[in-house]
């Protein structure tokens, strides 16, 4: 758990005061103006307890509270303040939901009262957050298998969207990472609804018009209002419902990550660099989004070739699984699990499988030569055993 305190001001004096008293307490940085602490932000987050000045030039404190909502809504964001009227007051509640006010001058001795609360404060959003995260990511990952066995199109490639989700968080330095994983992993939960040859136009990528296009249009809107149905995941559903939205300073940053994350999968039957030129529309999508995508995707390598029965739980496949005819019977990008493995050793004596299967680990996993080796041994033991 984090335990970073920043603190931002105009006044690099103020600042420095309040690190000389406070340095041997916490483990404190500090951002003159708005503009630097993003950037510190960016850099060193995330930060526990964020306590800004509110009179600031070029932007003031409700505006960076604001954003530092918006990149973590844990972090636990306090106003200092000499104007402490009640426009003040409405605006910092509503826009930044600060979790204290404070008044200047303020002492280092009552800063450090409320620094300890957030503190507290912190901690406990974060030990709920963790064990929510444990709570739901096996029931949701059990939903996605089952969608992706009824339709493999749609959703196979949930295992893919949450690790770039991951990726992309990380690199420009938002959270809570569970949300943003979740909600990669739901966002095409919508399209349960579609007629399969309205999700069959809407997954080649092309310009949809017509009956298609409205329904496709209604599937976040449908996502939302099942996964805000989930206790504690209204958050998740809110950037699911915001994916398709215009590209605004209201735009949540979680909800340009799908937009970008599910148009790539999309786009990229034409390759990736004619995806990623589709993708550099800067009216449509954020670009440090679309940039931070692209490293993610240029990160996952090339991966291995294995045979089938080498396939394992936990792997993504990097190219189609095809049958002898050429027909695919598994497309590349989806994720591997076991129900799709029986499927495939089921297929192998009547209409075969094309091998090898060249593959790639989700993030996080052990490597793919560990996987590999692990997968031979079992096999082995196999045939021994016969």
């Amino acid at each position: 758990m984090s335990k970073k305190v920043l603190l931002v001001d105009d006044e690099p004096n103020v600042l420095s005061a309040f690190k000389r008293n406070l340095r041997k307490s916490y483990d404190l940085e500090i951002a003159v103006g708005g503009e630097a602490a993003l950037q510190l932000i960016k850099e060193n987050g995330p930060f526990a307890v964020i306590v800004s000045d509110m009179q600031m030039p070029e932007m003031s404190g409700v505006e960076l509270l604001t954003k530092v909502r918006q990149i973590n809504d844990q972090t636990v964001r306090v106003m200092l303040t000499g104007n402490a009227d009640q426009k003040t007051a409405v605006d910092a509640v509503n826009e930044g939901e600060i979790f204290r006010f404070l008044s200047k001058p303020c002492p280092p001795d009552e800063l450090a009262k409320v620094l300890d609360a957030g503190l507290e404060h912190y901690r406990l959003i974060t030990a709920e957050a963790e064990l929510l995260n444990k709570t739901l990511s096996g029931s949701v990952s059990m939903l996605t298998q089952v969608l992706s066995l009824a339709m493999p199109e749609a959703f196979g490639l949930t295992q893919e969207a949450r690790t770039w989700a991951k990726e992309i968080a990380k690199e420009i330095g938002i959270g809570p990472l569970w949300q943003v994983e979740m909600a990669a992993m739901l966002m095409r939960v919508g399209c349960v609804s579609l007629p399969k040859d309205a999700l069959d136009a809407y997954l080649s990528g092309s310009n949809l018009s017509g009956e298609h296009a409205n329904l496709v249009a209604q599937t976040p809107k449908l996502g939302h209002s099942l996964i805000s149905s989930i206790p504690r995941l209204e958050t998740v559903a809110s950037f699911v419902l915001a994916q398709n939205d215009p590209l605004t300073d209201s735009m949540p940053i979680a909800a340009r990550i799908l937009r970008a994350i599910g148009d790539y999968q999309l786009f990229r039957d034409a390759g990736s660099e004619g995806a990623f030129s589709r993708l550099r529309n800067a009216e449509v999508y954020d670009q440090a989004v679309v940039t931070a995508l692209e490293k993610a995707v240029n990160r996952q390598g090339s991966g291995r070739d294995i045979s089938l029965v080498e396939l394992r739980d936990g792997m993504i496949l990097s190219g189609n699984i095809c049958d002898h005819a050429g027909r695919i019977l598994v497309r590349s990008g989806m994720d591997v699990h076991q129900a799709m493995i029986q499927k495939l050793l089921l297929l192998q004596p009547t209409c075969g499988v094309q091998e090898p299967i060249s593959v790639r680990l989700a993030e996080g996993d052990v490597t793919l030569v560990d996987a590999v080796t692990v997968a031979q041994e079992v096999s082995l033991n196999i045939f021994q055993e016969e």
